[in-house]
């Protein structure tokens, strides 16, 4: 059976493909050329994207400091801090929040045979446990290095023909 979340059903998890979103953004701006500047109207372009959902998700980025904007005729964004000093967590986080993948409605107090017991439910803990140990991993992902695996899964010839796209894209839009 395939995954709802590939397939525009429901997500698992609030979100979600903002998330992905994001970190497909962040990994492209960790890769393009420094010179090269873009703007979120040309990024949105180049990945298939809305243009307003791409600056709604920049916005919580930005507040975050993952990204920066200038505005002029050379405006765009880019990364605001290098991207080894950047983790998945930090991007999950600035567009996510800290809202929690499970929700506990306290329904063992309606269950057969429940007795009150103090602390947290026992599979609520659980769940607690598990959203930790993704969080601690997605601290431990930097942007640099997904970037350059992203990246070097492509011969030279792809790269620089998927420059040559997003340049094009550039100077047609500006």
């Amino acid at each position: 059976m395939e995954s709802s979340i590939h397939r525009g059903g429901d997500p698992i998890m609030n979100n979600s493909l903002s998330v992905e979103y994001a970190l497909h953004s962040v990994s492209i701006l960790a890769v393009i050329p420094g010179d090269m500047t873009v703007n979120i109207k040309q990024l949105a372009a180049f990945m298939g994207l809305a243009p307003s959902y791409l600056a709604k998700m920049f916005t919580q980025l930005a507040k975050a400091g993952i990204v920066r904007s200038s505005v002029g005729s050379k405006g765009g964004i880019k990364l605001g801090r290098p991207a080894e000093d950047i983790s998945f967590y930090d991007v999950f986080m600035a567009v996510n929040g800290r809202k929690h993948m499970f929700q506990c409605s306290n329904i063992r107090a309606y269950t057969l045979g429940y007795e009150a017991a103090p602390g947290m439910c026992e599979i609520h803990e659980q769940m607690w446990e598990a959203e930790e140990k993704m969080y601690a991993h997605l601290r431990g992902v930097k942007l640099s290095a997904m970037a350059a695996t992203i990246h070097s899964k492509l011969t030279p010839g792809e790269q620089e023909e998927r420059l040559d796209l997003l340049r094009k894209l550039i100077e047609r839009q500006s």
